[in-house]
């Protein structure tokens, strides 16, 4: 008799290939180009929106760190506030144009698509970052100064006056190094932050894609780096409460040299090093139809 049928497999016991919550890495890299040429083919209403969700997020998450100071945390426990934000992006899937800049250029080297395709997605996701964090800017400022009637109880106002006068006006005291040290630290913003956003593309757990977007965000902005997007919120919030900050120590001072320094890092050391280092080159088989055998002779 069978030895199946004499003891039979137990109905509960899975027998076939394991289902794993962790994407390897090659398959990372495909769901990294995937994701690149989604955006670049993407309506730009949707994207314009989703854009503003993002930079509103963001903005929001800011607002909620700094609170975090003025009411007496140390700085690097404050920083622990702010990740909340981006798990809620990584959520829904909101964009933000320093994500774009790790996965889209990979888009574009693997001929997904075009270089045109490139800068749309990277101008409209850009400017609609910026347009939700002016709005969310501007509803704090509202909501804590009643439009700029009452004073500010709450300390947020002094923490984004502090903050955004040494992400400008203490660089321009050292002109071209101080530039060149926004554009560093704003490369050592966005290696950590694209790990954040590519790190959850790794796994298929909710929970676990929580703690892979918190751990290296939480290394960019308790480490206080340079990150464009956070910055459009932190800026304006300084000069609504009364910071001496111009519009070209803003955009010139820290703008320009932290963007640059984002799209540097997440490009080379996200996109290009993880995107070379793990894609398996799919054979020829799976590219070109299979060759004609020659009929027997």
């Amino acid at each position: 008799m069978p030895e199946s049928l004499v003891f039979p497999k137990d109905p509960g016991t899975y027998d076939g290939e394991p289902v794993l919550d962790y994407v390897k890495p090659p398959q990372l890299v495909d769901a990294m180009i995937e994701a690149g040429a989604s955006k670049g083919t993407m309506p730009i209403g949707k994207m314009f929106v989703r854009g503003m969700l993002g930079g509103a997020l963001l903005a929001y998450a800011t607002g909620f760190a700094f609170l975090g100071i003025a009411q007496g945390l140390p700085t690097i426990l404050a920083g622990a506030l702010f990740p909340l934000g981006f798990m809620v992006i990584n959520t829904i899937q909101a964009y933000l144009a320093t994500g774009y800049f790790c996965y889209v250029p990979l888009a574009l080297i693997h001929r997904r698509i075009n270089f045109m395709q490139l800068c749309r997605a990277f101008f409209w996701v850009y400017a609609a970052n910026l347009v939700g964090s002016l709005i969310v800017a501007w509803m704090l400022w509202a909501a804590i100064t009643m439009t700029g009637a009452a004073k500010d109880v709450t300390g947020i106002s002094a923490v984004a006056v502090k903050v955004g006068e040494l992400k400008t006006l203490h660089y321009e005291q050292f002109g071209l190094i101080g530039a060149f040290t926004c554009f560093i630290k704003g490369m050592l913003c966005n290696w950590m932050v694209t790990l954040g956003v590519v790190l959850p593309l790794a796994t298929r757990s909710t929970l676990a894609r929580m703690v892979v977007t918190f751990v290296p965000i939480y290394l960019f902005f308790g480490m206080g780096w340079e990150h464009a997007i956070v910055n459009m919120f932190i800026m304006p919030s300084a000069m609504l409460y009364g910071a001496p900050i111009s519009m070209t120590d803003w955009w010139i001072g820290n703008e320009l040299p932290a963007t640059l320094g984002n799209f540097t890092a997440g490009f080379l050391f996200t996109g290009v090093a993880i995107g070379w280092a793990y894609y398996a080159r799919k054979s020829t088989d799976d590219i070109l139809p299979p060759l004609k055998q020659p009929a027997p002779v």
